[in-house]
């Protein structure tokens, strides 16, 4: 009994080094249960929107069918809500880049970005964003992507280039309308891309309409820490265009205005 016991041990063992070994790429997940919790209670996240943990075999390049990964920063540092606003879901697809594949970073530029052009009532895609930055392969975590600003393009002051520990924060939500609307989430990409060199890169010539994007995003708020979740929330909700109420060109125009109020 003593030797099967013993075996039984070692099979567990091996099957643990197993997991960890397809996993090479990616840190174990360090999220629980309580960490979910978290986002229901304290980030807003709907009870509709079913969040999970990671099971045995998924990994952010493997998730179960029907659903997608995420990192708990992306809540915590990055602003992301539920539902995921569809500019930000349209141009990963454009990119052909899963959520998951991109760093703290990337979504902070991507998310003020629109967060600003909507507050000037302007249409923000993946052309835009391309002139405005460049996106890197991040050689520290292969497979995954950050970005920089281009040369005489920086907008947003003090964005944090790089994060700690954020990959180990994994965790899975089910891909529905309570978590994605009305996107199609079929053209979402399940499998890490390893290039986006078929996307438009941008250009290194700075055009007028260039010029004056930049001109007008530039103008009010341009400070990362400003850009908290409850006015990202607020400004989401606006339609995208001219057509936004009066009061927010107010608090826009208003530099000593409190965003969480």
């Amino acid at each position: 009994m003593r030797s099967v016991k013993k075996e039984s041990k070692i099979g567990m063992k091996t099957r643990s080094i197993s997991r960890c070994l397809r996993r090479s790429i990616f840190p174990c997940p360090t999220t629980k249960a309580d960490d979910l919790e978290d986002l229901y209670k304290t980030y807003g996240v709907d009870r509709a929107v079913v969040l999970d943990l990671a099971g045995t075999n998924e990994t952010p390049g493997t998730t179960r069918e029907g659903y997608y990964g995420a990192y708990l920063s992306f809540f915590h540092s990055c602003g992301l809500i539920f539902q995921i606003p569809e500019p930000i879901l349209e141009i990963l697809a454009e990119l052909g880049l899963s959520l998951a594949q991109i760093l703290p970073n990337f979504l902070r530029y991507l998310i003020a970005f629109l967060v600003r052009a909507r507050e000037e009532g302007l249409s923000f895609g993946l052309s835009e964003f391309r002139q405005l930055v460049l996106v890197k392969w991040n050689q520290q975590n292969p497979g995954t992507f950050l970005v920089s600003p281009r040369p005489g393009r920086h907008i947003i002051e003090d964005i944090p280039y790089r994060d700690e520990k954020w990959r180990e924060q994994f965790f899975v939500f089910k891909m529905d309308r309570a978590s994605m609307g009305e996107f199609d989430f079929s053209r979402l990409r399940w499998s890490w891309a390893e290039n986006i060199d078929s996307a438009p890169s941008g250009s290194s010539s700075m055009s007028d309409e260039i010029h004056g994007l930049i001109r007008i995003l530039r103008r009010g708020h341009s400070n990362w820490s400003s850009f908290d979740q409850i006015w990202i929330r607020t400004v989401f909700a606006m339609p995208e265009g001219i057509n936004r109420p009066l009061w927010l060109e107010v608090l826009r125009t208003r530099p000593n205005t409190p965003r969480k109020s």
